[in-house]
């Protein structure tokens, strides 16, 4: 009657001589296919290679205890059971009892325990990587509004994404301006994978105008910007906003060849996404705004804001190291009475073409700006005063040789130019009395003739250059610059 499956051994011999019906109902054998076989011939343990051993070593410890063994029964099932053997004395002969215990629902429990256990603490740690997420997004997305180029904003990008995306590699690529190849911005992961310029029809997502996604690299649609084809599955995401592209964000598997990306690494991509194109386009919003702050639209060139802003900078610069600094007034000569004659479309393309002289001429660390109207003013940055006078002058020259400007198929003339230059320290130390006598020089240009170049002089002398060389103009004309140096509120007009 006892509820554990009991077997009474022959000491000497290890057979079976009895078997409780508990035992016969959990092993599923039948009285007759136990009684008189020895324990390791039975189906359960038959197949125990320890079964022989053990009972050897049954009959020398008289005591084998098994916390686990798995037995299967003659159906098939698979049973764990608790074993324990012992050896007793019944009327002079040795008997071996073996207690067989079944502990498969316990095992089974224990199991279930330790599965629930493992996916409690994969959902802690997917609840805390979340929560790693999030922290990473946020503080991506304080950065990058924080940032105020878009080179600071490619940095923090690379910083972040390969926090956001351990063990895998990734690309941001963008357009360097609208129509043109997209080049490779930033990256993170262990391996350079992207070409570094590529065409938008190289990107299939791009192409598509939505993510595409590569599972099986061998059945997959591979995009053609890869220097050689990624080992894992893939992600390409188009970055676009309103209508416009503003790139596209790669992230390449290496953890899968074929099968599924992992959980939720799709939607954190798609969610890095809309932070990155939304960071780049304000600050490409940013960007257009300080442009057309700070640009004069006509002529392209920065405007009197732009100067303001510049010189001060400038000029502190130029005494912190000692360097020279010249400022440069121009003037298109009669200009007014052009405008008068031809309009204002003419003189549009006058001033835009004056404007592309400029940008022809001037080093690249000089700043060219429209003061107002057909007057100029230029910063040149560690720039002699004689350097200055031979570039004016090469821009003076150019004009000339010009002769003649169209608009709309008309020939309107010939353009000629008065400057005037000013250089720190001897003509001022600051913004305004460098302007200052600029102007004056340049209205001392314009009263001697047009079409010259004049370096401010506090002296009645004054140096000019009309033909590339330096003219000592008369007095009276020296003696009115002098007047006009101390008191400029009482220029005619020009």
């Amino acid at each position: 009657t006892a509820k554990d499956g009991i077997l009474i051994l022959d000491g000497d011999t290890g057979r079976i001589i009895d078997a409780n019906p508990f035992l016969q109902d959990l092993l599923g054998y039948p009285e007759s296919e136990l009684i008189g076989k020895a324990l390791w011939e039975i189906g359960p343990v038959k197949d125990i290679p320890a079964s022989q051993a053990a009972m050897r070593e049954l009959q020398k410890n008289e005591y084998i205890r098994y916390e686990d063994i798995p037995l299967e029964t003659k159906a098939g099932v698979r049973k764990h059971v608790e074993f324990v053997s012992n050896v007793y004395l019944v009327n002079g002969f040795r008997v071996i009892q073996c207690n067989i215990r079944d502990i498969t629902e316990r095992k089974q429990a224990q199991a279930q325990v330790l599965t629930t256990n493992e996916e409690l603490l994969n959902l802690v740690n997917e609840l805390q990587w979340r929560d790693r997420q999030m922290q990473l997004m946020n503080r991506m997305n304080e950065l990058l509004q924080s940032c105020i180029t878009p080179d600071e904003a490619y940095r923090v990008i690379t910083l972040c994404a390969a926090d956001l995306f351990p063990g895998h590699n990734g690309s941001l690529a963008i357009p360097p301006s609208r129509n043109e190849n997209l080049e490779v911005v930033s990256r993170w992961g262990t391996e350079v994978l992207m070409e570094p310029s590529f065409a938008l029809d190289a990107c299939w997502a791009l192409r598509l105008g939505q993510i595409h996604e590569v599972i099986d690299l061998e059945k997959g649609l591979l995009c053609h910007h890869f220097q050689h084809p990624p080992q894992g599955g893939y992600f390409c995401l188009p970055l676009t906003v309103q209508g416009e592209m503003l790139g596209v964000l790669s992230l390449i598997d290496n953890t899968i060849q074929r099968g599924e990306h992992p959980p939720g690494l799709k939607q954190l991509a798609v969610t890095v996404g809309e932070t990155i194109k939304l960071s780049l386009s304000n600050l490409r919003l940013r960007e257009e705004l300080r442009s057309q702050a700070i640009q004069d639209p006509l002529t392209g060139l920065f405007n009197r804001r732009y100067l303001d802003e510049t010189l001060p900078r400038e000029l502190n610069r130029a005494q912190r190291l000692g360097t020279p600094l010249c400022v440069v007034m121009l003037d298109m000569d009669g200009f007014k009475q052009f405008n008068d004659s031809f309009g204002h479309g003419p003189g549009d393309a006058l001033l835009r073409t004056f404007a592309e002289v400029l940008r022809k001429y001037l080093r690249k660390s000089d700043i060219s700006c429209r003061y107002g109207g057909d007057e100029f003013v230029l910063i040149m940055p560690d720039s002699p005063v004689a350097d200055t006078q031979q570039r004016v002058e090469q821009i003076r020259i150019h004009l000339k040789e010009l002769q003649q400007v169209q608009h709309a198929g008309q020939q309107l003339g010939m353009i000629t130019l008065s400057a005037g230059i000013a250089f720190t320290p001897e003509h001022g130390s600051t913004e305004s009395e460098l302007l200052k006598a600029a102007d004056e020089a340049m209205y001392t240009a314009k009263q001697s003739g047009r079409n010259r170049i004049v370096v401010y002089q506090k002296e009645p002398r004054l140096s000019s250059l009309s033909t590339g060389v330096d003219e000592t103009f008369p007095q009276p004309i020296a003696t009115a610059g002098i007047l006009l140096t101390n008191n400029s509120n009482h220029m005619p007009d020009r």
